[in-house]
Parts: C-alpha cells; sequence; structure tokens
C-alpha cells in the first residue's frame, strides 16, 4: 500500500500554538528515538550559529571598524582617541546584535535537514510512508534550494529593521510578519514531505492562517535579544514536531 492510497483525509480543527506545544510533549513521550533526533540537531544548530557569531562579528571588528576608527579618530591617550572608542563600541555593538540575529536566522533556516528527518519519524509513528531511494543529484538540488533560503532569511533582520521605522504601525506589522514566517516553517516542512502532490496543494490553501496562529511566539523570542534567541530554535523545532504529531494524529480520528 501506498502512501497516496493508505493515509486518511487530515481532520484538523483550528490549531493554536498551545494546543502545538502540548502535542509536541506527547510526541517525545509517545514516538521512540525522537529526543535524540531533536537534540543532535540543536546542537548542530547552536553550533552553526555560535561560529558564524564569532567569526563575522571577528571579521567585522578586525578588518572593517577598527581600522576606520583608529584612521579617522587616531589612538592613544588623547580626548578624540577615547570619543572613537565610543563610536567603536558603539558601532559593533548594534553590528553585534544584527549580526547575531542573521546567524541565528541562517542556522535555523539549515535546520530544515533535521526537520524533514523529524516528520518523517513522526509519520512512520502513525502510518507506513515510502521510502525513498537516495539521489546525489536530488540532495544537491535540495541543498542548494535550503542554502539559498538560508541566505534569504539572512536578509529578513535587515529588511524588517527598516519597516520597523515606519511610524505607528512599523512594529505591529514586523510582529504580524515575522509570526507568519515563522509559523510557515512548521507547516512547509510538513507539506514537503507528502509524496502526493494535489493534497499538498490542498492542504496549502486551508492552512494559510495556521503560520499566523503558531508563530506568534517564536516572533515574540525574536524581540528578545539574546535570551530570546537562544531559545527560539528549540521553540520552532517544538512547533515541527507539534504540528506534524496533532496532522498525523487526525487522520486517525
Amino acid at each position: 500500500m501506498n502512501e497516496a492510497e493508505g493515509q486518511s483525509k487530515v481532520k484538523l480543527q483550528k490549531t493554536h500554538v498551545l494546543a502545538v506545544f502540548r502535542a509536541g510533549q506527547q510526541a517525545f513521550a509517545e514516538v521512540e528515538g525522537l529526543r535524540g533526533l531533536v537534540l543532535s540537531g540543536l546542537v548542530l544548530n547552536y553550533l552553526i550559529f555560535f561560529a558564524a557569531t564569532l567569526i563575522l562579528n571577528g571579521l567585522f571588528y578586525f578588518q572593517v571598524l577598527a581600522p576606520f576608527i583608529n584612521w579617522l579618530f587616531g589612538v592613544g591617550d588623547g580626548f578624540w582617541a577615547s570619543v572613537g572608542t565610543v563610536v567603536l563600541w558603539s558601532i559593533q555593538l548594534t553590528v553585534a546584535a544584527v549580526i547575531s540575529l542573521a546567524a541565528l536566522r541562517f542556522s535555523v533556516e539549515l535546520m530544515s535537514f533535521w526537520h524533514q528527518s523529524i516528520v518523517k519519524r513522526i509519520i512512520k509513528n502513525f502510518r507506513q510512508i515510502e521510502e525513498t531511494t537516495f539521489s546525489l543529484k536530488a540532495w544537491l538540488a535540495e541543498l542548494k534550494y535550503i542554502l539559498k533560503e538560508a541566505l534569504k532569511a539572512c536578509l529578513n533582520p535587515l529588511l524588517l529593521l527598516f519597516v520597523s521605522l515606519v511610524p505607528i504601525v512599523g512594529l505591529p506589522l514586523v510582529f504580524l510578519l515575522e509570526s507568519h514566517l515563522l509559523g510557515r516553517q512548521s507547516v512547509v516542512v510538513y507539506l514537503e514531505s507528502l509524496t502526493n502532490p494535489e493534497e499538498a496543494v490542498e492542504l496549502r490553501k486551508s492552512w494559510r492562517w495556521v503560520p499566523m496562529r503558531i508563530g506568534w511566539l517564536p516572533a515574540i523570542l525574536t524581540f528578545i535579544p539574546f535570551a530570546g534567541w537562544v531559545f527560539l530554535p528549540l521553540a520552532l523545532t517544538y512547533e515541527v514536531v507539534g504540528f506534524t504529531y496533532l496532522v498525523e494524529k487526525s487522520r486517525t480520528s
């Protein structure tokens, strides 16, 4: 029995972020091997995040900012040198925050590889699915796509920064866009696991508002510098787990 014949129709009720997190708890308790798979993905995510943050900040500081400030204000203990030090660290801390957020979005997007494995592991807990044969060409094409999406994700914080400067509606608009973008990851990774294109198109249309309903909590984390950013990959992975579990459970109900 193939996947298209064996799967039942999705009967997903109105989904919200708390229901997704509760379903994530159930999935971790029920699906064998899920915790280890999630943990390995999170470790890789944090390694990429911290490495990219340190390397990019180091390059900017030593190769760009420090030489420019020293040339402009001079070095030593004089007045202008002291002003230069204040300017240097003011710029560096601001740029470090932007770089950190961009590096986080890049590392989170690269977690799509792990998220796909997580989704398939949960689906197998409910039904049999057809195993795809490994193809180097397909794998390279997928890697190219994910890297392209990851680079686009790095630009999102910069674009949203400009949107936030719009008076009155700027910040609410940024929050709504972030909610959609972050919630969309959980939906897209599940749809991409389906081998029935017609079902994927149908579900994509019926779930057009789901990303907003489940993405507002991760969006809040993006507004909390550093501490919130550290918990963002965990929250997104939890949503992938919970959303997939809810959808697959709805097929059997």
